[in-house]
């Protein structure tokens, strides 16, 4: 009976502190506050995964704290300048908004993000039809 007395007041007020949850800010996992390479690990249409199989015909993607991403080929990195485009990243909402030079907008739903890996799915927005997922440039 002691026991319960002690544990009942913990257990009723320790569930509402009161305290208001902000939301998890996924801009540092994307560009570590400067700049990040990410590898297409995979691209998806229809649940077929479409990645080449060269590893260096695989894109990486930077992702550069000033909202720019650059994407190319690894095996065009010296050879021709990357696509660049525009990111908008909104963690509330676990989606992603990349408009690219040529016009082209990819509107992306974060559906799994865990630090070594993100899966982002296109939104019926978007002008790719492509699910990609990344993981951080593995050493060579």
């Amino acid at each position: 009976m002691r026991k319960l007395m002690y544990t009942l007041p913990f257990i009723a007020f320790s569930c509402s502190t009161g305290i208001s949850l902000d939301s998890v800010d996924y801009g540092s996992l994307f560009d570590d506050s400067n700049s990040k390479v990410w590898l297409v690990n995979k691209h998806v249409v229809d649940n077929a995964n479409i990645t080449p199989i060269n590893f260096y015909d695989r894109e990486i993607m930077i992702f550069h704290n000033s909202g720019v991403v650059d994407c190319i080929a690894l095996k065009e990195i010296t050879r021709k300048k990357p696509r660049k485009g525009q990111y908008v990243l909104d963690s509330r909402n676990r989606t992603m908004k990349i408009e690219f030079e040529d016009d082209q907008i990819w509107d992306l739903d974060l559906s799994y993000i865990t630090e070594d890996s993100i899966l982002m799915e296109p939104t019926k927005n978007s002008n790719i039809n492509i699910a990609v997922q990344l993981k951080p440039l593995p050493e060579f």
